[in-house]
């Protein structure tokens, strides 16, 4: 069983005469301060949980480079305000780290809410990287000044949903200066109500390439 420290139940559902309780749903708060990482949280967290971020800047190991491990569950922000909820990768060309990286046939049910992501420096993306059989939903978030070679912002290789999002300053080598999509038949991401500003890319699609 999961340590109940540090864990606020959402839904505490049983049902009577003998019948199996309804799973119970978590929350599981983190702070800048620590003690638990973002990926610390992921780690604890059951299909349906929530890893719920207070607001602050978020750094360092276990802050960065965030997998999902192909679980069912959110990481958001507790105030719904990504100016105020920052993960800072501090990647660096000779140092790469990026934000988030979806690569364990993760799906819809797999959320990333309400952050601003900045700093990453990584090939492909240093923001998000979703590979092939990823299909995350990213909502209200902003990036920020992330460097890459393809979709320096934000990178997805499936039909994920990217719904409410601020892609601004970010810098590709190559391709998708803000976000990168890869487009097949049958298939593609799909881009709602977002705005991309002042992205560049080394070759083309400054602001977005499919």
């Amino acid at each position: 069983m999961k340590p109940s420290r540090d864990l606020i139940p959402i839904v505490a559902l049983g049902l009577a005469c003998g019948l199996a309780p309804i799973a119970t749903a978590e929350i599981i708060p983190v702070s800048p301060d620590g003690p638990l990482t973002i990926q610390a949280a992921v780690d604890l967290a059951d299909d349906g949980d929530i890893v719920e971020l207070l607001d602050g800047v978020y750094t360092g190991d276990g802050n960065r480079d965030i997998t999902y491990h192909g679980k069912a569950i959110t990481v958001r922000s507790q105030s719904g305000d990504p100016l105020a909820c920052i993960i800072d990768s501090e990647g660096t060309e000779s140092n790469p780290h990026r934000a988030f990286h979806f690569a364990d046939a993760e799906g819809s049910d797999a959320v990333v809410e309400g952050l601003t992501i900045r700093g990453g420096h990584h090939s492909w993306s240093g923001g998000i990287l979703a590979e092939v059989s990823c299909t995350p939903v990213i909502r209200n978030c902003r990036f920020i000044g992330n460097r890459g070679s393809e979709g320096a912002g934000l990178c997805t290789k499936d039909a994920a949903l990217i719904e409410d999002c601020w892609f601004e300053d970010n810098v590709s080598t190559s391709h998708g200066g803000g976000a990168s999509a890869a487009c097949n038949l049958g298939w593609a991401s799909t881009f709602l109500r977002c705005t991309f500003v002042n992205n560049t890319a080394g070759q083309y699609g400054g602001g977005f390439r499919c």
